[in-house]
């Protein structure tokens, strides 16, 4: 059976929602533990977005309260420090600029975590990627221009373990599949999706933990009639 290109292009926004829900809720990983949902599952889901997106391979679970405060400051870091990056880069030096954010923006919430990601990877490319040895000096340049502006190798590294904390990830140089490649990991990830979130809507019958997973969505409010106006 064929799938639609959009659900395909959909999946990955919900596997995202999916995971943030199973990582951050013990009730919800405990109902899902029942059907075989263990840590390896998790982290295999983990892996597949990741390689959709062009990350390396799962490490961690992390601790529903230290994913939750990472996933905040991740969310507030990223707008500022793209912003502030990307002005410098273009001025000074708009060869790197190009490399850092070639389709790269700031995101909101739990989106954020893949684009600090790849912000990070690309940094860590400009320093020691053999691929870009033929312009080392300038990418080292580059780099000490965002050192200037707050965007140290400390800084880099603090914000790395952030990011770990938040999706178990262990950062890795990121490759860019091509469209076939990806396609295959898209109907891939979305079977591992089809198969967790059915068995998901199997055991948990909590209207609001069903909402957090992405498989139900709230319920409008209904409009109160406005009462007839009373005459003397």
């Amino acid at each position: 059976m064929s799938i639609r290109r959009q659900t395909l292009e959909e999946t990955p926004a919900r596997v995202l929602v999916f995971l943030r829900a199973i990582g951050t809720t013990a009730v919800i990983r405990t109902a899902l533990a029942t059907r075989g949902y263990t840590a390896e599952e998790h982290a295999d889901g983990w892996e597949r977005l990741h390689r959709v997106a062009g990350y390396g391979e799962v490490k961690t679970i992390s601790l529903a309260l230290d994913v939750e405060k990472a996933i905040a400051e991740i969310d507030a870091w990223d707008e500022p420090t793209f912003r502030v990056c990307r002005a410098a880069l273009e001025r000074l030096h708009p060869d790197q600029a190009a490399f850092v954010f070639d389709a790269l923006d700031s995101a909101t919430g739990a989106q954020a975590i893949i684009s600090v990601g790849t912000f990070l990877e690309r940094l860590d490319a400009l320093e020691n990627s053999p691929d870009r040895k033929p312009t080392r000096k300038a990418d080292h340049a580059a780099l000490a221009t965002l050192s200037k502006r707050g965007i140290t190798k400390e800084e880099r590294d603090r914000v790395r373990k952030l990011v770990e904390t938040a999706k178990g990830l262990a950062p890795q140089v990121q490759t860019d599949p091509s469209a076939e490649a990806r396609q295959i990991e898209l109907v891939a990830l979305r079977a591992w999706y089809d198969d967790w979130s059915e068995t998901a809507r199997s055991v948990i019958t909590r209207r609001d933990h069903l909402i957090r997973l992405g498989l139900a969505k709230r319920k409008k409010a209904a409009k109160r009639n406005e009462p007839e106006a009373q005459t003397g």
